[in-house]
């Protein structure tokens, strides 16, 4: 049995499904310059949450902010959020 899955759906956000709940979070609204690297920032936000003790709708929403502020820059890693800027979102 996978007992997280994350499914990413780009502007749409994120599901997570976990022991037979399903978790919805949104993706900031950015103006994207370039997507590459965002579904990585996502898995490294989600990842980051999950390490901390988070809940999983917490590291869904990581990740989604994560993945949509990578978005703002082009290159792939330009736009990754610090630890600080990610919690100012939260």
């Amino acid at each position: 049995m996978i007992p997280i899955i994350a499914i990413k759906k780009g502007a749409e956000g994120a599901e997570v499904y976990s022991d037979g709940n399903v978790y919805h979070a949104k993706a900031l609204p950015v103006e994207v310059a370039d997507t590459v690297g965002a579904g990585d920032s996502f898995d490294a936000g989600f990842l980051c949450g999950y390490l901390k003790g988070a809940t999983i709708q917490e590291c869904a929403r990581m990740g989604c902010i994560c993945g949509s502020l990578n978005a703002r820059m082009p290159g792939g890693t330009r736009g990754q959020p610090k630890l600080e800027e990610l919690l100012n979102y939260m």
